[in-house]
């Protein structure tokens, strides 16, 4: 796995394990997921903020895979889109060696190539994520 970026901070990757769907180290070359909160001015009658709300969660999420892997995928699921949302279970020692362990429910939302002239053979994938747990014991 090349990298981990998880709300924002950059990981390591040699102690990086990702399983998606039951597969255990999936292997990508990058995963990125986050959330981020929606922020609201509560204004008074002369249009300055008083104050702020907070509206409802926004998540993120993309994985890069090598063409090969997603090729895989085709042949076993067909249209990535169509796959039901799975888990990705992500474990990683931080920069205390504390062991991390995420979970984040997405799934593929479209399907795509890109091949280009330098040799890398990969797509960075964006994901719908429907739920987040960081941190789990």
């Amino acid at each position: 796995m090349a990298r981990v970026k998880r709300m924002g901070e950059v990981y390591s990757a040699g102690d990086v394990t990702v399983t998606v769907a039951g597969i255990y180290d999936f292997d990508p070359l990058a995963i990125t997921y986050g959330y981020t909160y929606a922020h609201e001015y509560q204004r008074g009658l002369r249009r300055k903020p008083r104050g702020w709300r907070m509206g409802p969660i926004e998540y993120e999420a993309s994985m890069t895979l090598a063409l090969d892997v997603a090729a895989d995928l085709e042949k076993k699921f067909g249209d990535l889109a169509l796959i039901r949302p799975f888990p990705v279970n992500v474990t990683f020692a931080n920069f205390e060696n504390e062991m991390i362990h995420d979970i984040v429910w997405m799934k593929f939302t479209g399907n795509k190539r890109e091949v280009t002239g330098d040799g890398e053979l990969q797509n960075e994938y964006e994901m719908f994520v429907l739920d987040m747990t960081l941190n789990i014991d």
